[in-house]
């Protein structure tokens, strides 16, 4: 129980004041305990960093997969429109974990930048992948250049809308959702025309 919540204390006071401001003396006091009781679970700081950071990410990841895997039986254009609405679902249902999640995008910190790269190459990688089965299973004429240009599309869109949750609030933010839906739908009106 308390490594969680010294991961929710960590994510929680970066948000809030950084990595450098994150200290360990404020993330004990979030939880409860002193500052060297951290070291029984944690090394450093760094470490404990890390792990709050894979489990941010980690978290992500599981939700994406979760809906694609709910939504598998249904037509890839569904299926991206189903995963672009979960992108929006997930981030605006947690502000804080959101908050830290972009700050670590934008200006990781040095200590966890390789292990940053990594977790997203394999998530490229997998969604790639989960991607590129799902547009030659419903389009299986689709050659492989069109169907690498569909989802840098995806992603582009995607993370779009993933920065517009900082930048857009209420009914603004609702209608650059559904603009990057209907984006979304028109890629697959064109694919319906050229490859069905």
């Amino acid at each position: 129980m308390k490594r969680q919540e010294l991961i929710d204390a960590a994510l929680l006071h970066y948000s809030l004041h950084g990595y450098q401001g994150a200290t360990m003396r404020k993330i004990a006091s979030e939880v409860g305990i002193k500052p060297a009781s951290i070291y029984f679970f944690y090394e450093n700081k760094e470490a404990l960093f890390i792990a709050a950071f894979e489990q941010l990410l980690l978290n992500h990841f599981d939700e994406m997969n979760r809906i694609l895997l709910e939504n598998e039986d249904a037509t890839v254009d569904k299926i991206f429109s189903a995963m672009l609405k979960g992108i929006v679902s997930h981030h605006t249902g947690d502000l804080q974990a959101t908050t830290a999640y972009i700050s670590l995008v934008t200006s990781p910190i040095p200590e966890i930048k390789a292990d940053l790269q990594k977790h997203m190459l394999k998530y490229t990688d997998w969604l790639v992948d989960s991607l590129e089965a799902l547009l030659k299973r419903d389009f299986p004429l689709i050659p492989s250049e069109e169907v690498n240009r569909v989802i840098k599309q995806f992603v582009l869109i995607g993370n779009g809308v993933f920065w517009g949750i900082n930048l857009y609030k209420g009914k603004d933010f609702e209608e650059q959702v559904a603009l990057a839906d209907q984006m979304i739908q028109s890629i697959f009106d064109v694919l319906k025309s050229e490859y069905s």
